[in-house]
């Protein structure tokens, strides 16, 4: 008998130590015990409970049908409660409902009639946050997924599909189901490709080592033959291992049925180009005798007829002039790069533009910026792009007078830049999205070759040209080279 004591206690220590909170009820649904931590939890001391019927922690419509269930058990000794945990909402002190897991166990007290029920609770609120948290996130994730135009996906590292957006699915009219699990390689988007299914299975392998890869592709879809630029990228985990792949498809049919068209007439205008010398002297020789033949009939007219003569025979002088510029542009650039000291360069430009210069009263001053004293291009070719940019400056001007700036520059990268700017009226806005194509002038007695070709030739050297408003308040022509030869 004096054990029993000490069992009690000990039991109570055990009991009221349980961080979760747990509850004991008869048949009927009186509360017996209720263990301390209900407090923390629930706001209930326990001796605010016990003798109470267990169904005031109960929010509706569980507390009205509590007792029948009870009765209902007595009488059939049919539950679906005992031995489960289910998520149930517990009713706090202060009204307020905290969700949680219950799991209630039958217990068989000696010399008591009737069992005993022990109702286990896990608070989990924290859990349910976090769980509505991730849905959301999820939601976020699916939402921006299937809205990318382009082909997403993700992949095990072994190539298996977890999961395709919609985009990818409404490509070739498949549900998601039909393809989370397969293997890509052996995916719908490749089965009309010969040879497709060992080229993407080599392209898994390389990427599930962490590679990068990147290959274009043909493929017949619903909506006709396309092209794809696709990749595998891989996606690492926090161990530093790849963890998934991502694989994406960008469509570029239309991208390449242009290439094809620029590679046809980038192809044409070649073969032009080879055969410029030879255009322009079949071209050349009957403009030429058409001139000499005006001149002697001009010879025998009288003034006011020779003088119409006089300005068709100067028609046909400017179109022979057009005609070769344009097959001159149309020839590939043979390009001979080498070393130029810019201050040298700069030097002979200005020599030999001295006389027109000096005619439209123009000053030309040249700077060469520390870091920028060399420069690699076609001397040649680059003298020919001088040319025209500062033959466009002295002709844009309305009045005599002014300055022009001959300038090199340091640019970041690895660059050079080249610039030609001037305090003349400036480049009209109208003509600046076209201003290097050929045959856009702003004169009327231009060709509109002379840009074009400055572009080409800057192009062919692996550079850029743009033009801009520069601090004299007139046209900057701005030419970014390499450092180093192309």
């Amino acid at each position: 008998m004096g054990d029993q004591p000490r069992h009690r206690d000990r039991y109570r220590a055990v009991f009221d130590g349980l961080l979760d909170p747990v509850i004991v009820i008869d048949d009927r649904g009186i509360v017996l015990e209720v263990s301390r931590s209900f407090r923390d939890v629930f706001g209930y001391a326990p001796d605010e409970l016990i003798g109470r019927n267990v169904k005031l922690l109960m929010a509706e419509p569980h507390r009205s049908e509590h007792d029948a269930h009870l009765e209902r058990y007595r009488r059939t000794g049919k539950t679906w409660i005992l031995g489960t945990t289910r998520e149930f909402d517990v009713l706090h002190r202060d009204g307020r409902a905290i969700p949680c897991e219950l799991s209630v166990s039958r217990v068989e007290e000696e010399g008591r009639e009737g069992p005993i029920f022990v109702g286990s609770f896990r608070d989990i609120s924290r859990r349910k946050i976090a769980e509505e948290a991730l849905r959301a996130s999820e939601e976020r994730f699916r939402a921006i997924f299937d809205q990318e135009v382009q082909l997403v996906g993700l992949l095990d590292p072994d190539g298996t599909i977890l999961e395709m957006n919609r985009s990818a699915l409404d490509l070739i009219g498949v549900r998601r189901e039909d393809v989370i699990g397969l293997p890509f390689c052996r995916s719908p988007w490749w089965q009309y490709v010969p040879g497709m299914e060992e080229r993407v299975l080599d392209a898994v392998r390389r990427a599930g080592a962490g590679e990068f890869v990147r290959f274009e592709v043909e493929s017949e879809t619903d909506r006709g033959p396309r092209s794809f630029d696709v990749s595998l990228k891989p996606v690492l985990g926090e161990d530093g291992n790849v963890a998934f792949l991502l694989p994406e498809a960008r469509d570029i049919t239309f991208l390449k049925r242009i290439q094809r068209r620029e590679t046809a007439m980038l192809r044409s205008l070649a073969a032009i180009g080879e055969n410029a010398s030879a255009l322009a002297h079949e071209i050349k020789n009957p403009l030429t005798a058409v001139n000499m033949a005006l001149r002697a009939v001009a010879d025998g007219l009288g003034e006011d007829q020779r003088a119409v003569v006089e300005e068709l025979a100067g028609r046909l002088r400017k179109l022979e002039k057009t005609m070769r510029r344009t097959l001159s542009f149309a020839k590939p650039p043979d390009i001979r790069p080498e070393e130029v000291d810019l201050g040298t360069f700069f030097a002979r430009i200005q020599r030999e533009f001295r006389p027109e210069l000096e005619a439209a009263g123009v000053e030309a001053i040249a700077e060469v910026g520390q870091g920028a004293e060399c420069a690699y291009f076609d001397k040649e070719l680059f003298e020919e792009v001088f040319t025209n940019l500062i033959r466009n400056s002295i002709q844009a001007r309305t009045e005599e007078g002014g300055r022009l700036v001959l300038r090199a520059i340091p640019s970041a990268g690895g660059w050079i830049e080249l610039q030609v700017e001037d305090d003349g009226p400036g480049i009209p806005r109208h003509l600046l999205p076209d201003l290097f194509q050929p045959f856009v002038s702003g004169r009327a007695e231009g060709f509109g070759i002379g840009l074009a070709l400055v572009r080409k030739i800057v192009e062919a050297h692996d550079g850029t040209v743009e033009v801009d408003t520069g601090e004299l308040g007139g046209a900057r022509f701005r030419i970014r080279l390499p450092r180093r030869s192309p």
